[in-house]
């Protein structure tokens, strides 16, 4: 499915620049001593730079231990909400931002952060919420727009999308948001010819669009259309808000299907720089130096792999191959077991789907 990795890149376009502005200051009362204030400083200040370099947990515990000092340092709250954000724990992001929100916290960034966590969970009611806020804010963000209807359909709040939808069309009679949106049916339905159709009709309205690159992309990429899959990741990678990292990383997958091994440890690299929570990237650089004969960079970047999806048995796979060729019988049984274990609900999670969606036909959008 594109989607979840559809919101990466819709991340870095509504979340650039979050830690950038967040200066370290302590809203402890003014009876706190310059000391305990600096402190509070240093340790959010420590939260960042660990942040900056992809070292979440250690962000966390010093934006914790900030907040041991002052309970009430927003900008503590904040970052700690961001950070458990970018490792992808949405659980545990969404207390301290709704702390910062009770106490008067009314940001963009705040806003963003919780709905895209809500929205991660599921929770699409609670993150329409977030979403309405900055839609009545930026009326002119496309890519609110749509996750926002996409909130409302998710939902069933079906007495307050058609409303919505006639609004946009007023005011954007030219919204990719349409097609966009009918795409994301098609593509659940697995119809994934009608849903490129779509989002080929969204590209020619919105043709600086990052996400629709990235859903042209994806979707050219599952059918093995390498060389049109390459040509809007290569799009996506050039416009301003581009997600580049994971436009890099399919790029070098691509590559790397392709035999071009040195220029897919180049991109892969090159995306893991820019972030490194990029599961694909993470793999593939596992393939890589698992064929070199690189043991133990191999396990490392299987183990971020798992560790990015637990729920995926590849990087296991591929893990206790590793482990086998070292000779380490246990590990790689234990992980060939987890494997089996992966399977077995993958299979048993599809025969449910399958049978509720022979019981109740989806319903597509018509325009």
């Amino acid at each position: 499915m594109w989607k979840s990795s559809a919101l990466l890149a819709v991340v870095a376009l509504l979340l650039g620049g979050v830690c950038k502005g967040q200066s370290p200051r302590s809203s402890a009362p003014s009876g706190e001593s310059a000391e305990k204030a600096q402190r509070v400083a240093s340790l959010v200040q420590q939260g960042i730079t660990y942040a900056r370099s992809a070292r979440y947990h250690l962000a966390e515990l010093a934006y914790r231990s900030a907040l041991g000092i002052d309970p009430h340092c927003l900008p503590a709250q904040i970052n700690l909400g961001l950070a458990y954000f970018k490792s992808n724990d949405y659980e545990h992001a969404i207390p301290p931002l709704e702390q910062a929100v009770k106490e008067g916290v009314d940001s963009d960034q705040v806003h963003t952060l919780m709905a895209m966590s809500l929205y991660s969970l599921h929770r699409y009611q609670a993150a329409s919420r977030h979403y309405e806020v900055l839609f009545i804010r930026q009326p002119a963000n496309t890519m609110l727009e749509y996750l926002l209807a996409e909130s409302y359909m998710r939902s069933h709040q079906t007495d307050l999308l058609p409303g919505f939808m006639q609004q946009l069309q007023a005011t954007a009679p030219d919204s990719p948001v349409i097609y966009m949106l009918a795409g994301e049916q098609y593509d659940r339905l697995g119809q994934t010819d009608k849903a490129i159709d779509e989002f080929l009709k969204a590209e020619v309205a919105a043709p600086k669009m990052p996400m629709v690159h990235f859903a042209l992309g994806y979707f050219y990429w599952e059918q093995h259309l390498t060389d049109k899959a390459a040509e809007q990741f290569r799009a996506e990678a050039g416009l301003k808000d581009g997600e580049v990292s994971q436009a890099k990383a399919y790029l070098g997958d691509i590559a790397l299907s392709d035999g071009k091994d040195a220029a897919a440890e180049r991109m892969l690299r090159e995306s893991l720089a820019i972030d490194p929570m990029v599961r694909i990237a993470q793999y593939d650089l596992g393939v890589i130096c698992a064929q070199a004969t690189k043991p133990s960079e191999a396990i490392e970047h299987f183990e971020s792999a798992v560790e990015l999806d637990p729920q995926r048995a590849d990087a296991y796979y591929q893990l206790a191959r590793v482990y086998g060729k070292l000779g380490q019988r246990d590990q790689q049984r234990a992980l060939l077991a987890q494997v089996k274990q992966l399977h077995e609900t993958e299979h048993a999670t599809l025969a449910n789907a399958f049978e509720a969606h022979s019981e109740t036909k989806q319903k597509l959008i018509v325009h």
